[in-house]
Formats: structure tokens, C-alpha cells, sequence
């Protein structure tokens, strides 16, 4: 029976992920991230010219700047979309096997995490966020399993991937050593700190070397005189009637527009039942507390909150019965179909290839059709507002072929 359930498990996860990679092969470059391009194009400025520019601008990723440019170049972006659903569906796999210990059917866990429509469509863009999420997640793997080296260098890539993880990598080592530190054992903490430090850091030699081995690429508003800027990186204003407004809207849509009102309901079945001072339990609420502080000043891209409410979702999980389960699935697969908006929202620029930015609200309750219905049905092409920006590739990343044709 075991054996017929690991095949039905498998069966259906294979399902799953044959399903994320149609969608990320057919989307091509119509990414939804408007940093995708810029990522493969600090690839293709390396590849040509030995030259390291950012994909950010002031700062960038490395890892991903080279992986996803490297499937970009040689296979074209549906496969460097492919590639970065692939690394964050086999990490949700090892966020299950650290956090989960097999408590519930792993398809139980998949469904409750993919049916969040922002979780599925936006990590098949080609884009930093699941790269680093995976590292991430079998770091914390080898970290529960006691392979400390590998944990070590895996979260060296995490950083390498995305910086702002750090908030996390650190502090949790600290969780993880606090029994030794209460007893003045600083060796284990102290090696793991230098080595997650040493990986971290030789991804953004190129950086430091771009910036004179200074830290001029933390561009920082608020911590610059000089700079007038008040936002973060093209970020809202940093005050709370310009931050508030956009990062609640943005965590109640990542939460669900309809699952949103169970967490509230569930919460309390949940808090019953947690063990607050599980080591397990105190890294899940520090990751989804830290992750909503960080993204409160850079109320930007809903990606960046991904860590939130997967480890939430983990939590409701582990603590929540079956049907309670399967009735978060349903509101969250709802969405997909139909939608409704609180607010009628005017932004500053009507054309989609510039960047939005909310103007104005004025609260008006209306029916939609769903985020995937709308997928589609809607015949708006974003791959036309990054291809301009490609040179003599462009035509080949419109169109998602390797874009080493165009030589």
C-alpha cells in the first residue's frame, strides 16, 4: 500500500511540474517581472564584452545572472523559465522533508502552495527569487540533516542569489546554534558565519570590483545626504501613507482574496496547537516576520514576499486538519476563475511597458474574470516592451529562440 501511494504520489507531482513547465516554456520572454530581461542581459554585457554590469542597476545577483543567462543564450527563455520553476518546485520538495517530516501527503502540501496563483505563475518567469529560494531551502535541509558544510556553502549561494536573504541565513544559524551559544560553545556558529560569509562574498567580487572594492552600490535614500530620493531602488516614498496603502493591498492579494478571511479564522486552531519553542517552528515565524519587515519599505514586487507565505503556508499545514486544508485549496484555485477588486486603481502611466505606479484608489467593488483566465484570453505581449532593450538580440528573445542564433 505504501508502495501504491509513493507511485500515486509520484504520478501526480510529475503532473504538476509537467504542467508549471508548459507554462513557463509557452510564456517565452512575456515575463510578468519586468527584471527578467535586465538579468539576462548583465549575462550577455559579461559574455561579450567582459564587462559586469548589474542587473539592478546599483547592485545585482550573480548566480542567477549567470544561470538564467546561460539557458537564455544557449537554449532560448522558454528553457531559462523551465529552469527556474524547476529549482523552485524541487524546493518546495525540501521544505516539506525539513519542516514537514511526511505529517501529511506531500500532494497536500504541493496543492495548498500551488494553488496560490502569484506562488505558480510568477516563479515561471526567469527571474532570481525561485534560484534563491532553492538554495535556501536545501541549505535548511542539510542544516536539519547535520551536513554542515554543504548547508554551509548551499546558504553562501542563497546570499549569492538574492542578498536580501541574509536577513534570514544569519539569524537563523544563531536559532539553530542557541543551545551551544547559551553554553559559550562559539566554534560551530563562528565557522558557519565565515564560511556562508566567504561563498556570499566571491559571487560579488565582480560588484565590489564594479564599485573600487567599496560599498557604493547600497545606494541606500535614506542613508545618503546627498540623495533626494526617499523611496528604496524606485520604491514608494518611505512614509506610512505611501508604504502602508501598497503593502497591504499586495500581502492580502499573495494571502488570497478569498483564503485571506480563513487565515484569520484558522489562526486561532493553529496558535492552539503550535509549539512556539520548536526550533523548527521559531525559524518558520522569524522567516515570515522578518520577510514582511523587509517588504513594509520596498512594498514592490510580490515575489519578494515569497518566503512569507510559503513558510506560512508550512505552518497552517502542519497544524490544520485535512478538510481545513483542502478548503484553502479550493479558495485558493478560485481566484484563477473569477476575481473581484475593492478599489479602481489609476496609475501614472497608461502603457504597458512602463513600470506601474499607483496614483490614486477610489474604492469600487467589481467582478473580474480570474488571474489565469485572464492569462489566456489577455493578448498583451510584454515581450515586445523588453525586446527593445536587447540590441542585435532582440529578435530572437521576442520570438524565445537561443538568443547565440543572433550572432
Amino acid at each position: 500500500m505504501i508502495l501504491q501511494n509513493r507511485k500515486f504520489s509520484t504520478l501526480i507531482l510529475s503532473l504538476i511540474f509537467f504542467l508549471g513547465s508548459i507554462l513557463a516554456f509557452t510564456r517565452a520572454s512575456n515575463f510578468s517581472d519586468g527584471d527578467s530581461y535586465s538579468i539576462i542581459l548583465a549575462y550577455l554585457n559579461f559574455f561579450n564584452e567582459g564587462i559586469y554590469t548589474p542587473s539592478r542597476g546599483a547592485y545585482g545577483h550573480p548566480i542567477p545572472e549567470l544561470l538564467i543567462g546561460f539557458f537564455a543564450y544557449h537554449f532560448g527563455t522558454p528553457f531559462s523559465n523551465m529552469f527556474c520553476f524547476s529549482m523552485f518546485f524541487f524546493s518546495l520538495i525540501f521544505f516539506y522533508k525539513t519542516f514537514c517530516q511526511s505529517e501529511k501527503n506531500i500532494i497536500l502540501f504541493f496543492l495548498l502552495i500551488l494553488s496560490n496563483f502569484y506562488l505558480f505563475f510568477e516563479n515561471t518567469n526567469s527571474i532570481d527569487y525561485p534560484i534563491a529560494i532553492f538554495f535556501f531551502s536545501l541549505g535548511l535541509y542539510f542544516l536539519k540533516k547535520e551536513k554542515f558544510f554543504y548547508a554551509y556553502i548551499l546558504l553562501g549561494f542563497t546570499i549569492a542569489s538574492r542578498a536580501n536573504f541574509l536577513t534570514f541565513v544569519y539569524p537563523i544559524l544563531l536559532i539553530y546554534f542557541y543551545d551551544e551559544l547559551i553554553n559559550k560553545k562559539i566554534k560551530n556558529i563562528l565557522i558557519s558565519f565565515m564560511m556562508v560569509t566567504l561563498v556570499g562574498l566571491f559571487f560579488y567580487i565582480p560588484l565590489f570590483h564594479l564599485h573600487n572594492y567599496t560599498l557604493g552600490f547600497l545606494d541606500l535614500p535614506f542613508l545618503i545626504e546627498s540623495d533626494k530620493r526617499s523611496g528604496w531602488y524606485g520604491g514608494p516614498d518611505l512614509s506610512l501613507k505611501s508604504l502602508f496603502p501598497r503593502f497591504g493591498y499586495k500581502v492580502y492579494s499573495i494571502m488570497g482574496i478569498y483564503s485571506s478571511i480563513l487565515f484569520i479564522f484558522f489562526s486561532s486552531s493553529v496558535f492552539n496547537k503550535i509549539k512556539i519553542l520548536n526550533k523548527d517552528n521559531i525559524i518558520l515565524i522569524f522567516v515570515i516576520f522578518v520577510n514582511l519587515f523587509v517588504f513594509f519599505f520596498m512594498p514592490t514586487k510580490i515575489l519578494i514576499i515569497n518566503p512569507f507565505i510559503i513558510f506560512l503556508y508550512i505552518i497552517f499545514f502542519k497544524y490544520l486538519d485535512t478538510k481545513k486544508i483542502i478548503l484553502l485549496i479550493f479558495l485558493n484555485f478560485l481566484p484563477w476563475l473569477v476575481t473581484y477588486q475593492v478599489a479602481d486603481i489609476t496609475y501614472k502611466e497608461k502603457d504597458i511597458c512602463f513600470a506601474k505606479e499607483a496614483l490614486s484608489y477610489d474604492f469600487n467593488i467589481s467582478i473580474q474574470r480570474g488571474k489565469f483566465v485572464d492569462y489566456l484570453f489577455n493578448e498583451v505581449d510584454m515581450s515586445k516592451c523588453y525586446s527593445q532593450f536587447m540590441g542585435p538580440y532582440s529578435i530572437n528573445f521576442k520570438k524565445g529562440k537561443p538568443l547565440k542564433l543572433s550572432k
